[in-house]
C-alpha cells in the first residue's frame, strides 16, 4: 500500500481541511442541532459543488470514480470538522448498493442525482431485536399485487432517514428470502418518526402499512442482495471509521491546546505528570486507529473472508481508541469537558455514536471469534 498522496488526493485533503476551518466549531455544531432533518442545505450544496458527493459514484454515471482510499481521506477531514450530514449513508452506502443492484436508466438516474446533490437515499434494514446481522430474515413483508408489491412492517434506527428523498428497504418475499426495494419517503402508508441522536445527527423509525412499490423498484433478492449489503457495509464502515480517526486526531489537538492554556498552581496543567499520561494515551490511541484504518484499506478489495476479518479487527481497535481519546479528553478538561460550550464534549458524543453504527464492539468481537484462525496473508 502506497502511503504517499497523489496530487488529486492532496487537493481533496486541502479543500476539505479549508472548508472545515471555515464551517465548523462549537457555535456551528450547536446551531446545527436545530435542523429538523439533520442536513445543512448550504453545506450539502458545497459538498455537491466540490464533487465530494460524486467521489464514490462510477464515472459512467456522472461520477468521479474515486477509490475507497480517496473516500477515507475525505472522510478523515470531515471527521475533524464533526460533519454529521448524511454524506456517508447517501454518497457511500447507498451509492454502493445502487451501483450493485440497480440497472439501466434507474441506476444511472439515481447515481447521477446523488452526485449532483439533488437526491439523498438511506438504507432501512434494521428491525427490533436485530444485532447488526445482515442475513437475518426480515419481519417486514412484501406481498405481490399485480405489477406491484405491498410492504407491511416496521424498521428501526434508520440513519439519516429524516433528510432522505428515497429509501432502500429490505423486506421478506415469499420464496426469495428478502429483497431490496426502492421507496420514496412520501409513499402512501409510510410513516416516519424522526428523532435526534446525541451527536446531533438524525435517525427515524419507519412504520409501513400496505405501501405500494412498483415491481421495477424491486432491485435484488436472495444471495445477491446479501452480498451487496456486505460490500456496502464495509464501504460505509471505512467512511465512518475514517471520520472517527479524524475526530480523534482533532480531539487530541483540542486536549493538548487546553492543557497548555489552562493554569493551576501557577503553571499550565500540561506540566503535571497525570495529565501528560492521559495525553500520551490519547496520542497513541489515535495513531493505532489510523493504522487499523490503513490495514483495512489494504484488505478492502481482497477475498470476502479476509476483508470481513479486517473489518472486524479495525472496528474493534478504532472503537477502543475512540473510547480512550474521548474519555481522556474529558478528564483533561475536568468538569468543563462535559459541557456543551467545549469542543471536547462534541468529539466525545460523535465518537460514541460512530462506534455503534453498522456493528458495535460486542458484535465484531463475536463475529471475529467465529471466523477461526487467520490466513498467513492476514498476519
Amino acid at each position: 500500500m502506497d502511503f504517499e498522496f497523489n496530487d488529486t488526493q492532496q487537493m481533496l485533503i486541502d479543500s476539505a481541511a479549508r472548508l472545515m476551518r471555515d464551517r465548523s466549531g462549537v457555535e456551528y455544531w450547536r446551531q446545527r442541532r436545530k435542523l429538523q432533518d439533520g442536513c445543512d442545505p448550504d453545506m450539502w450544496g458545497l459538498f455537491a459543488e466540490l464533487g465530494w458527493l460524486a467521489l464514490a459514484v462510477p464515472e459512467d454515471t456522472s461520477g468521479l470514480g474515486g477509490s475507497l482510499e480517496d473516500v477515507a481521506l475525505l472522510m478523515t477531514e470531515l471527521g475533524r470538522g464533526l460533519v454529521t450530514d448524511p454524506i456517508a449513508t447517501s454518497a457511500v452506502l447507498s451509492v454502493s448498493l445502487i451501483d450493485q443492484l440497480a440497472t439501466g436508466a434507474l441506476r444511472a438516474g439515481l447515481l447521477g442525482e446523488i452526485a449532483a446533490g439533488t437526491c439523498r437515499i438511506a438504507l432501512a434494514h434494521d428491525e427490533a431485536g436485530d444485532r447488526y446481522e445482515i442475513a437475518k430474515p426480515r419481519t417486514v413483508m412484501a406481498r405481490r399485487d399485480g405489477e406491484s408489491y405491498r410492504l407491511t412492517g416496521a424498521k428501526t434506527l434508520v440513519l439519516d432517514a429524516p433528510s432522505a428523498h428515497q429509501l432502500l428497504i429490505t423486506a421478506a418475499v415469499e420464496g426469495d428470502g428478502f429483497a431490496v426495494f426502492l421507496v420514496p419517503v412520501d409513499a402512501a402508508g409510510l410513516t416516519l418518526t424522526s428523532y435526534p441522536l446525541i451527536d446531533g445527527s438524525r435517525s427515524a423509525d419507519l412504520d409501513l402499512v400496505d405501501v405500494e412499490v412498483p415491481a421495477a423498484h424491486r432491485l435484488a433478492s436472495g444471495e445477491k442482495a446479501i452480498a451487496a449489503l456486505h460490500t456496502a457495509r464495509l464501504r460505509v464502515s471505512v467512511a465512518l471509521m475514517a471520520q472517527a480517526v479524524g475526530a480523534m486526531e482533532a480531539a487530541v489537538q483540542c486536549a493538548s491546546d487546553y492543557a497548555k492554556e489552562r493554569r493551576q498552581f501557577g503553571q499550565p496543567i500540561g506540566k503535571f505528570q497525570a495529565i501528560q499520561h492521559l495525553a500520551a494515551d490519547m496520542f497513541v490511541a489515535a495513531y493505532e486507529a489510523r493504522s487499523a484504518l490503513y490495514q483495512l484499506l489494504a484488505f478492502a478489495e481482497g477475498p470476502p473472508e479476509e476483508r470481513e476479518r479486517a473489518l472486524s479487527i479495525a472496528r474493534i481497535i478504532i472503537a477502543d481508541a475512540g473510547k480512550t481519546v474521548g474519555q481522556n479528553g474529558i478528564q483533561i478538561h475536568g468538569g468543563y469537558g462535559v459541557t456543551d460550550e467545549y469542543a471536547i464534549s462534541h468529539y466525545y458524543r460523535r465518537l460514541f455514536v460512530l462506534e455503534r453504527q453498522y456493528g458495535d464492539v460486542e458484535f465484531h468481537l463475536a463475529r471475529l471469534a467465529g471466523m477461526g484462525p487467520a490466513s498467513p496473508n492476514e498476519v
